[in-house]
């Protein structure tokens, strides 16, 4: 009987709360001492300073998971403030190694994933900017995950929150691997007319573009993990140089037991500044690969928001019933409409914006979406008004996750998970390979300052006389939201809110 082995692609989008921090290899060739958190070979007060850095979530720590692992001298499978008075305790000699728990010798942690990135230089990507075949594209893919996924049993009364820059950097990384039916099926989906070998080029140029800066940061990283079994699975060269070059992905062999659970979750950990805790609970065993993408985003406001006084009515008019909420108030730069729902566009402090749309009183986000296109998506977004918009709406914050297997094989993507059909000799040469699962989790916080957001061309825009009238939206109702790319008007997070999650 033939073993099946499951190819996994696991996306987590989430806000960071601090700067961009770069993933670095997990594991060194060559192990450093136990307690060594920055690798030197020697165990001191640098590294005891080190693990104070990383407790208090210092936004410029450089550290890798080996050194978080390494640091952790309680063995408790975390790094905290225990880890740290035990490490200065140490060095200040008041205990001995066997005391602490510790080996009585300079052993080295046990090695567990290893980069495969050596000998991979990524190269200089043959970018191509977005213009208005991808911009389409992508507003397509958009509207038909945002439809998906509401339709799913199990968004049924939730909150929901996609990121279609995280599932497309996944998924293309995955088509990559892919041949015949395979391919094809994963291109309709994410590029609708347009063939892989652009698409890479077009996300390339893309992702080249979104904005950072210190008030409006946004993090994107992609990681593969590689059973360490050559009897399984065999990855091309090619492949993995191709996801160097275009997605700027790592690549790790690992065992891919308990400790591969440990470290793809440290990962995604480190990549979403802790807003994301894990990804995955363990590894099925027929797993032989696993792709992770983290897009995260932390940005402040243009102009913020003020706290409405608690005298004043708060109250959410919500799918299943009245809520209080904490309101707020501040002006938008831009006022939209279509046929039945109008919205604003608040800008951040940089590069993005957050667009809120509220369905008429007689449409529900329900109503709403099954009309949406990524046409009718677009010409709402087109639609800007440049006026004085008086905005009210409520401080929210939700996480919300789905398997996205069955919406995926709804859109059209049916092969890449059948046993019998699936064709993804380029990333294992053994064949015999399907996806498994794809999982998405996101978070997001709204609030006064600004937003936080979990697994983002003003082409075709109207701008209009500045309106010397101000319009009132209050999105004390059911509403959808987007955090929006500004040079490209694509959506990196779009969603719904039906009840508000007071911020926190």
């Amino acid at each position: 009987m033939k073993i099946r082995k499951a190819l996994t692609a696991s996306l987590a989008s989430v806000i960071l709360a601090g700067s961009c921090i770069t993933p670095a290899a997990v594991y060194a060739n060559d192990p450093p001492l136990y307690g060594d958190v920055n690798l030197d070979s020697s165990v001191d007060v640098s590294d005891a300073v080190m693990v104070a850095r990383f407790c208090v979530m210092d936004a410029g720590l450089q550290i890798t998971d080996y050194g978080k692992a390494c640091g952790d001298v309680n063995a408790d499978s975390k790094l905290d403030d225990k880890d740290l008075m035990k490490l200065l305790r140490f060095i200040a000699k008041q205990v001995t190694r066997s005391e602490l728990g510790m080996p009585d010798t300079d052993e080295p942690r046990q090695q567990r994933s290893v980069s495969l990135m050596e000998g991979i230089e990524p190269q200089l990507a043959n970018e191509k900017a977005p213009d208005r075949q991808f911009i389409a594209s992508q507003m397509k893919l958009t509207a038909d995950l945002l439809k998906a996924a509401a339709n799913d049993p199990q968004s049924a009364g939730k909150n929901l929150m996609i990121s279609p820059l995280s599932v497309s950097q996944a998924l293309a990384m995955t088509a990559n691997g892919a041949n015949g039916n395979t391919k094809a099926e994963m291109e309709q989906l994410l590029g609708d007319t347009i063939d892989l070998e652009t698409l890479n080029r077009y996300y390339a140029g893309y992702t080249a573009k979104l904005s950072r800066s210190e008030k409006v940061k946004l993090n994107l990283a992609n990681a593969i993990w590689i059973k360490d079994d050559s009897r399984l699975i065999q990855v091309p060269e090619a492949f993995l140089q191709t996801t160097a070059d275009y997605y700027h992905a790592d690549a790790y062999k690992a065992p891919f037991n308990d400790t591969t659970a440990a470290d793809i979750n440290g990962w995604v950990y480190e990549n979403t500044f802790g807003m994301i805790p894990e990804l995955v609970d363990d590894i099925n065993p027929d797993t032989v690969m696993m792709l992770v993408n983290a897009v995260a985003f932390d940005g402040e406001w243009a102009s913020p928001f003020t706290l409405i006084e608690e005298d004043e009515p708060q109250l959410f008019h919500a799918y299943d019933g009245d809520m209080s909420a904490d309101m707020m108030r501040g002006s938008g730069t831009c006022y939209l409409q279509d046929e039945h729902a109008t919205g604003f566009i608040k800008r951040y402090a940089g590069g993005y914006s957050f667009a809120g749309i509220l369905p008429d009183e007689d449409v529900t986000v329900s109503d709403y979406l099954d009309s949406m296109t990524g046409e009718s998506l677009q010409a709402m977004l087109d639609s800007k008004d440049y006026a004085d918009v008086i905005v009210t709406m409520p401080k929210f914050s939700d996480s919300y996750d789905i398997l996205m297997n069955d919406m995926l094989m709804t859109l059209g993507m049916k092969d890449a998970f059948d046993p019998a059909a699936a064709d993804l000799t380029g990333l294992n040469a053994l064949g015999n390979t399907c996806i498994d699962f794809v999982l998405h989790k996101t978070f997001i916080e709204v609030n006064e300052k600004g937003t936080k957001a979990a697994a983002v061309t003003g082409n075709g825009t109207v701008a209009g006389a500045i309106r010397t009238t101000p319009q009132y939206i209050t999105l004390d109702r059911p509403f959808l939201y987007m955090i929006l790319d500004n040079n490209t008007n694509l959506p990196v997070f779009i969603g719904y809110v039906l009840h508000p999650v007071a911020g926190k």
